[in-house]
């Protein structure tokens, strides 16, 4: 317990500074890279077919490179049939995401009657 408290307070004191924050945006992305990659079954091999590149690269990249460029994120990213998605947050907010998975078309009986007509009762409510 109280080395939890210490390792989160020497933790803290580098919350704001730039090489900390770039080592975690690494280890989240690397991460990220990693977990696609499983759960597509894709192995490194695979994955360095598709960017064009050696094996040594990807484990690099893998490893953690701090020299990304946004070209070679955005590579990466089709490769394992995703897309980027960089934002910026005020200081002191957090943020939540969660993704959506598009729909090509609507079946006609999609929507029930019921289901549509009880959404159009509060709009009616909320707009009075």
């Amino acid at each position: 317990m109280k080395e939890e408290l210490w390792l989160e307070k020497y933790v803290s004191q580098f919350k704001d500074d730039v090489e900390f924050i770039t080592e975690e945006l690494i280890i989240e992305l690397t991460e990220k890279i990693v977990s696609r990659m499983e759960e597509i079954n894709l192995s490194r091999a695979e994955l360095a077919k598709r960017l064009g590149v050696s094996k040594a690269f990807v484990t690099k990249v893998l490893n953690g490179n701090p020299n990304l460029t946004l070209k070679t994120i955005v590579s990466i990213s089709k490769a394992l049939d995703c897309k980027v998605d960089i934002d910026l947050c005020p200081s002191g907010y957090e943020t939540r995401k969660f993704y959506i998975k598009k729909q090509k078309s609507f079946e006609k009986d999609y929507f029930k009657k019921d289901f549509i007509s009880e959404i159009s009762e509060e709009v009616d409510a909320s707009a009075a």
